[in-house]
């Protein structure tokens, strides 16, 4: 497996539904008392070239981090770009999963990203043997997979492409002629009905994916796609407990239509893994992030909308209406950019989530959202939790830091600028991964090393894009630089 990865990279990214802050977040909405994200223990399992664990460690100085990766060339990567930064927190290994032991720690948090499906069954087996060894008494350790039933259509066409490249070795051409295989066919006009549509499907997948991607992940050797009990099983034995998924609103039952609910309650109960299983097989999930707790930590998984007045919030939800009645008793509709809606006609809950689409990707305590809002604590809170619940709000129990607006002389994330010397994508402060406009965003953020004003910043651009015969060199003026520079606050790419 290390060999595959030697070969054919995988580019680190930041992956926001790992963050400890994020589990962090849900453990503590089901009574959990987990460690604050700015002084806790990270371990990554898989870390690869550190994409992920390396912004964490550059946002949360106070905390302690550590990965292991069977692939050299990417822990090599990784080490050097911590060391560019100047990273103290934070320890890179080439080590086998196989034969980590003892000496790796305890530890707050504990994730394994892309591994569990990936890795022969006594991989699997022992990286649920180590979270269970490793991880603190209130530790949460987060592990994705492929899931059925969800998986088994992607698994069709995974198995056609692996018949039809047999005694093809050379990665890249696995990938083109993979996907030149599936192409192929779905033009043959296959006579069953659902076929089309099943292949569309295919094609769409292979054509958003980065060909690296496509060789570790539709083509690996190993693809295993348990169903959900069968995970939840397996972390069982390991005496680990089902804690919840990474993305809250994949945890929900009660925002599907009513004989959806009334179904999952006729063959579930109140047996909270039962539920889990059906809602694989209503919503036909292939993928899965979940997060398991030692078994002896006594979870508490009653909703209380209370418990959302200890947090921060940020909302990207806009209402319908450009202009927005605030009174009581009028309705109206806000939506986000995952498609999710909530509706309300409560004046203090409109005007919390106006002021949150205001100020979007900044958070207020629940604390500061009422007295912007106003109204009564209890009430607000039910009308946020729901909006939570339905993928609406982003909760935090430690937010991110960046700055709002560009200061006299506004400063980047320093990872963003050594990323942008290399591409178009940087990580942000929000734990995410966003793409820049053009050359001139990419070169602006070059300059933005927090000793520059505006006329300095001005200056450096136009002699940046004329020394790359830039025509936009001409176009540079303080209206543009404004402009340039609220975008980049924006997109959480400015330091405090």
């Amino acid at each position: 497996m290390g060999f595959a990865y030697d070969r054919v990279p995988y580019p680190g990214l930041p992956l926001p539904q790992t963050h400890p802050d994020r589990l962090a977040t849900i453990a503590a909405l089901f009574g959990m008392t987990p460690a604050p994200a700015p002084s806790c223990r990270v371990l990554e399992l898989g870390c690869g070239d550190g994409g992920n664990l390396i912004p964490m460690a550059l946002t949360l100085p106070g905390s302690i981090f550590a990965g292991i990766d069977l692939a050299e060339p990417a822990i090599a990567r990784g080490c050097a770009l911590i060391r560019t930064l100047g990273l103290e927190s934070l320890t890179l290994r080439r080590l086998d999963l196989m034969c980590a032991g003892p000496e790796l720690g305890e530890f707050d948090y504990i994730i394994a990203h892309g591994l569990y499906s990936w890795v022969p069954a006594e991989v699997r087996d022992r990286l649920l043997s180590l979270c269970r060894a490793h991880l603190a008494p209130h530790g949460v350790a987060y592990v994705s997979y492929n899931a059925s039933p969800g998986f088994q259509r992607r698994r069709m066409f995974r198995e056609m492409m692996l018949y039809h490249l047999r005694g093809v070795a050379d990665p890249m051409r696995r990938v083109e002629q993979g996907v030149q295989l599936i192409g192929t066919l779905a033009g043959c006009r296959p006579e069953h009905a659902s076929a089309p549509v099943l292949f569309e499907e295919e094609l769409k997948h292979l054509s958003a994916c980065e060909p690296w991607f496509l060789y570790h992940d539709d083509l690996a050797d190993t693809n295993f796609a348990p169903y959900f009990r069968e995970f939840a099983a397996h972390a069982r034995r390991h005496r680990l407990a089902y804690l919840g998924e990474a993305d809250f609103l994949e945890m929900q039952d009660d925002i599907y239509p009513e004989p959806v609910i009334q179904a999952l309650r006729r063959f579930a109960g109140d047996d909270v893994l039962v539920k889990e299983q059906y809602l694989d097989f209503i919503k036909g999930r292939r993928f899965r992030q979940t997060l398991v707790c030692r078994e002896e930590v006594a979870l508490d998984r009653r909703t209380r909308p209370e418990r959302i007045m200890g947090l921060h919030l940020a909302s990207a939800a806009r209402p319908v209406s450009p202009a927005p009645d605030l009174r009581a008793s009028v309705l109206v509709e806000f939506r986000g950019p995952r498609g999710a809606a909530m509706k309300t006609d409560d004046a203090h809950a409109k005007a919390a989530l106006c002021r949150l689409s205001e100020i979007w990707p900044l958070s207020l305590s629940f604390a500061e959202l009422l007295v912007a809002a106003g109204g009564q604590p209890a009430p607000l809170a039910e009308i946020l939790f729901q909006g939570y619940r339905a993928g609406l709000l982003e909760a935090y129990t430690s937010p991110p830091q960046f700055a709002a607006h560009a200061g006299e002389k506004p400063a980047a994330s320093p990872l963003a600028r050594v990323q942008a010397q290399q591409g178009a994508l940087v990580t942000t402060f929000r734990h995410t991964t966003v793409e820049l406009a053009d050359t001139a965003d990419r070169c602006l953020l070059l300059l933005l090393d927090g000793t520059r004003n505006r006329d300095a910043l001005v200056e450096g651009l136009r002699a940046f894009l004329r020394s790359l015969d830039k025509p936009e060199a001409g176009d540079i003026s303080a209206e543009w630089l404004e402009i340039r520079l609220e975008r980049l606050a924006k997109q959480a790419l400015l330091l405090a």
